[in-house]
């Protein structure tokens, strides 16, 4: 028995209205362009979450650190306020994609499920590695050391 699909709360507010506007003639390839960047930002983002993990694990956190934490975080709560639904996905199967999903074009279904679950696990690792880094650095500081 196939899941249930998960339906958003918010986003389709928003694509709903963007998809009327594009052209049946044009829908093909704004389903390719969106797609696209939705891999692409995907990529990013799972880069930037192991960013902060790897950053973490060393003890080092830098200014890109910050900015990949940032990016990490308010994708997340984009992607959990939407009943775990990325607002990119239903833009694309509004415009007659049969799954708008990025998972679904280069990773198994059983790795894709489960994405949200390894790289959330991995950014709060990553954050509690570097918050214990912090408090390291900051009681030795005030013992004088």
């Amino acid at each position: 028995m196939a899941p249930a699909a998960r339906e958003p709360v918010w986003s389709q507010h928003l694509t709903e209205p963007l998809a009327r506007v594009i052209p049946a003639a044009r829908r093909p390839a704004a389903v390719v362009a969106i797609k696209s960047f939705h891999t692409v930002a995907f990529v990013l983002i799972a880069a930037m979450i192991v960013l902060v993990a790897w950053d973490g694990l060393r003890g080092r956190a830098t200014r890109r650190t910050v900015a990949a934490t940032g990016v990490a975080l308010a994708e997340s709560a984009v992607f959990a306020s939407n009943n775990r639904v990325c607002p990119l996905t239903p833009l694309a199967e509004e415009l007659g994609a049969s799954s708008g999903s990025v998972t679904d074009i280069f990773l198994p279904d059983w790795l894709s499920r489960r994405i949200p679950v390894l790289f959330g696990g991995l950014l709060v690792i990553g954050l509690c590695l570097h918050v214990a880094g912090w408090r390291r650095r900051a009681s030795g500081v005030r013992a004088g050391r």
